[in-house]
């Protein structure tokens, strides 16, 4: 970095965003948002900011709407019915569209952080979540709509 460089914003230090998603027996909370399931863009829009991309999935009517610098990504043919967000924690092991960083916030369900709390999660919470395991390592988290409540 030249001394200089501070004037282009381009090349300026940009601050990270941290996430913190908590879900409880009722609802998850994003940055202390309530959020619920689906959801629509301009929810999204309003705590995570503009998607850095917005692209079209070839052969269908979806569209990938991709947040590079949180290491999110959710895809729908309407953006007023987003079921689902992917929280992409190793971009390594391509998950097809993806985010260009991985996802580097904190996820809690009931005060506990996932890795320890994931198993207590029944059928019955207004929400799914997942992990996505690849190699027997967790690369991406699962958020959303649960059609059987």
């Amino acid at each position: 970095m030249a001394i200089f460089d501070f004037r282009d914003p381009n090349k300026r230090k940009k601050k990270v965003n941290t996430i913190r998603i908590e879900c409880d027996l009722k609802e998850i909370r994003i940055n202390n948002r309530s959020i619920s399931f689906p959801t629509n863009y301009t929810t999204l829009q309003a705590i995570f900011g503009d998607a850095t991309r917005i692209e079209p999935i070839k052969q269908t009517k979806n569209k990938v709407y991709l947040w590079d610098h949180l290491g999110i990504y959710c895809s729908s043919a309407d953006p007023e019915k987003m079921l689902m967000l992917l929280l992409v924690e190793d971009t390594r092991y391509g998950l097809g569209h993806q985010p260009k960083n991985n996802f580097i916030g904190t996820v809690e369900i009931d005060g506990e952080d996932i890795s320890i709390s994931l198993k207590n999660v029944d059928i019955d919470r207004p929400y799914m979540i997942r992990s996505i395991i690849k190699e027997k390592k967790q690369v991406a988290i699962a958020l959303g709509w649960n059609p059987g409540v």
